[in-house]
């Protein structure tokens, strides 16, 4: 495990304690791009995290309308610092998993 990635890990699990003792669910957001999987397997064993995916939704706007609709710049590969466009696409994917997990809509 590389150790980069095993602070990171430390991080979100002490988040989620200090949340969980207040009562307030952890909302874990992927970058735009990357697959949910590795935070999910983070939490693997934790109830009551809502999981945001920006994978497919993104893909699916790179591929309709190109990356520089959706990025302005490429700093993480694959994906990068959002347009406003790219924000709205972002706000509203996290606002609608909110919803659906706690409200169900």
């Amino acid at each position: 495990m590389r150790l980069e990635y095993s602070v990171t890990v430390n991080n979100y699990r002490k988040l989620k304690e200090i949340l969980d003792k207040r009562g307030i669910k952890l909302v874990c957001v992927q970058y735009p791009m990357r697959s949910i999987d590795p935070l999910k397997k983070i939490f693997e064993k934790d109830e009551g995290v809502i999981f945001v995916d920006n994978e497919t939704i993104f893909k699916e706007m790179v591929k309709k309308s190109g990356p520089k609709e959706v990025f302005l710049d490429m700093f993480g590969g694959d994906f990068g610092h959002c347009t406003p466009k790219g924000n709205r696409l972002l706000a509203q994917n996290i606002a609608d998993a909110i919803l659906r997990a706690v409200f169900n809509k």
